[in-house]
C-alpha cells in the first residue's frame, strides 16, 4: 500500500466494527495496540477490520435467510429479525473483529 492511499484512509471514518476492534485491542493487546498506533497505521488496520466485517456479515444475513425462510406472521417476524441480528452480530464479532491483525 503506498503513502497516498494509507492517508486517505486514515481520513475516511472508521466504522462500528472498527472501533469495537479498537477498543477490543485497546483492552486486551494494550503494547501492540500502542505499536500499531506509533506506526501509524492502527486506524488503516480498524477501517479495513471494519470493511471485512460488514462484507462477512451480508454473507451470514444471505446464508441465514436461506436456511431460515423470512415468516409471514408480524410476531414471527420480529423474533426472526431480532434472531437473526444476534446470529450474524455475534458471528462477526467472534470470527472477524475480536483478533489482533496487524496489516490493513
Amino acid at each position: 500500500m503506498t503513502y497516498n492511499q494509507l492517508s486517505l484512509i486514515n481520513e475516511e471514518p472508521v466504522g462500528i466494527y472498527g472501533t469495537a476492534w479498537l477498543n477490543w485491542m485497546e483492552s486486551n493487546h494494550k503494547r501492540l495496540f500502542r505499536e500499531l498506533k506509533s506506526k501509524r497505521i492502527l486506524f488503516a488496520i480498524a477501517r479495513s477490520v471494519d470493511k471485512s466485517a460488514w462484507e462477512y456479515r451480508k454473507i451470514l444475513d444471505r446464508d441465514y435467510a436461506k436456511l431460515n425462510p423470512r415468516p409471514v406472521k408480524y410476531e414471527d417476524v420480529i423474533k426472526w429479525e431480532r434472531t437473526r441480528e444476534y446470529y450474524t452480530d455475534s458471528t462477526v464479532m467472534r470470527e472477524r473483529v475480536l483478533a489482533p491483525y496487524t496489516t490493513p
